[in-house]
């Protein structure tokens, strides 16, 4: 007896294969369309002649087909994780068949769950090192960094007094998708908690309003504490974000890189108010390109720095400042966001509703990232120089204090709360695509191998868990990506 149906969808070797070459179809396109468009730029930009263009193009669709590529991992992971559960229980019901053993419904399904979680988690394990076959090799300032790496080692040779500095094997290759994989796995066991305690306060009588807030306000707070911690990586620890996202934000943000690089310089005590440590030209140098008096720029003559340096070209006011970087923001999204909600909806275009719906969306989005930014720049005005100094004396908190860490802190704490512009759906989705990136920010990129194993129990487990509750529960892995790997595993 099935009492699940596992056995019954699957006599059909044909759909055996189905999940796995999904899944390889998936890792392959992942991998392989940012190469190519990547590619196609690269032969856009370059005269090159037909044979030159034809290897690029063909180098960036075949690179990612080997063994250790990641549309190899996910076959791998995917086909240990749904063939190897459906031969060990074809063999437990021989088995009981040939014994005479008729093992109850509820038998059957804890024995299939169990064996599902095990083989995802061996499948997880094994695959894990499909992709870290090869040791992470650092180089440039990412070699140097203590945040990346760990330090050289000295190493006796042969008895020899003299010691030679090596430097040991790196991993982190897979820390992003190990990262993806547990916050989902957080994500699906904070779900199924809450679902019981829904179920058990409700059977009381006991629900009330705020529980019924609860899970939007959690997606909220989770998507502003993520952001919040990019944020405040990408103004004090760019090296900690991986670089197409720095440079995205970057763009998003439209800031002077010499004003940021004074905030840099103020956080690491060099740029100090009321004294000349020889570090006022980047400020001075804005000064005389947006027409300022030279001495804003000089912290031993300015306390503190004007906000019309904060806004650049914008005026002293922080109220138009702060329009007038929603207006840019709102612009620039929009040219991004329409076009990608049209080409989503291409097929659907056909009538005013659904056009009205693309609209929409792009609007609601782009209003929101808007916020994001605008917000971002009026809480770091209020602090420094609006409300902070009056809430706290001087002698309690000094300009100093604020320019070198506490204005920055609360623009970052305030802009993410601007994601209750968006629908819920969508709260839930970004908080779950910024989670991950967020705790890549606060743990080392790159770290001794010799303590992958810690990784590789991490990924293992979460991928595991996530994977059975696919098969099981597949309602309760929420967004895009439970949508996108419940049909996978059909």
């Amino acid at each position: 007896m099935d009492p699940t149906g596992f056995m019954g969808r699957s006599h059909d070797k044909h759909q055996l294969l189905k999940p796995i070459l999904r899944a390889y179809a998936i890792g392959y396109l992942s991998s392989t369309a940012p190469r190519f468009i990547s590619s196609l730029r690269q032969v856009w930009r370059k005269d090159l002649n037909y044979q030159q263009n034809r290897k690029v193009l063909l180098r960036a669709l075949t690179s990612t087909i080997r063994l250790e590529s990641f549309s190899t991992f996910c076959a791998a992971l995917v086909g240990g994780s749904t063939v190897f559960p459906l031969v060990i229980f074809r063999l437990r019901e021989l088995v009981s068949h040939r014994l005479g053993i008729k093992p109850s419904i509820s038998e059957s399904a804890k024995f299939l769950r169990l064996v599902r979680f095990t083989c995802a988690f061996l499948s997880a394990w094994l695959s894990f090192e499909l992709l870290n076959r090869k040791s992470v090799r650092l180089q440039g300032d990412d070699a140097k960094s203590p945040d990346n790496a760990s330090n050289w080692v000295a190493k006796t040779q042969q008895g020899s007094k003299d010691k030679e500095q090596i430097r040991p094997q790196f991993a982190g290759r897979t820390m992003d998708l190990t990262l993806f994989s547990l916050t989902r796995a957080v994500d699906l066991a904070a779900c199924i908690i809450w679902a019981r305690w829904r179920r058990w306060r409700r059977a009381r009588g006991c629900w009330s309003m705020a529980e019924n807030l609860a899970p939007a306000l959690a997606d909220s707070g989770v998507f502003a504490v993520s952001a919040a911690i990019v944020m405040w990586a990408w103004i004090y620890l760019p090296e900690r974000l991986p670089k197409s996202y720095e440079r995205w934000i970057g763009e998003v943000a439209k800031v002077d890189s010499r004003l940021v690089e004074t905030l840099r310089q103020a956080r690491r005590g060099v740029f100090v108010y009321g004294k000349d440590t020889g570090e006022a030209r980047l400020l001075q140098s804005m000064c005389n390109d947006y027409g300022w008096p030279v001495e804003w720029g000089d912290p031993s003559k300015t306390i503190p720095i004007p906000c019309e340096v904060v806004h650049m070209s914008c005026g002293p006011s922080c109220e138009k400042h702060a329009v007038s970087r929603f207006a840019q923001t709102f612009k620039f999204t929009c040219a991004t966001y329409l076009p990608l909600q049209m080409a989503f909806r291409i097929r659907r275009l056909n009538s005013v509703s659904s056009l009205r719906r693309a609209i929409s969306d792009a609007l609601r989005s782009s209003a929101f990232l808007a916020s994001f930014v605008g917000i971002f720049y009026y809480s770091i005005c209020l602090a420094r120089t609006r409300l902070g100094p009056k809430v706290f004396s001087r002698d309690v908190v000094t300009p100093m204090m604020w320019d070198s860490g506490l204005c920055i802190g609360a623009g970052c704490l305030m802009c993410g709360w601007s994601i209750l512009v968006e629908s819920p759906s969508k709260r839930r989705e970004l908080a779950l695509f910024v989670a991950p990136r967020a705790a890549a920010t606060v743990l080392p990129r790159f770290y001794n191998k010799q303590y992958q194993y810690r990784e590789r129990i991490a990924f293992a487990i979460s991928t595991a868990i996530l994977l059975t509750c696919l098969q099981e529960q597949p309602s309760l892995v929420r967004g895009v990506f439970g949508r996108v790997a419940t049909s996978v595993l059909k």
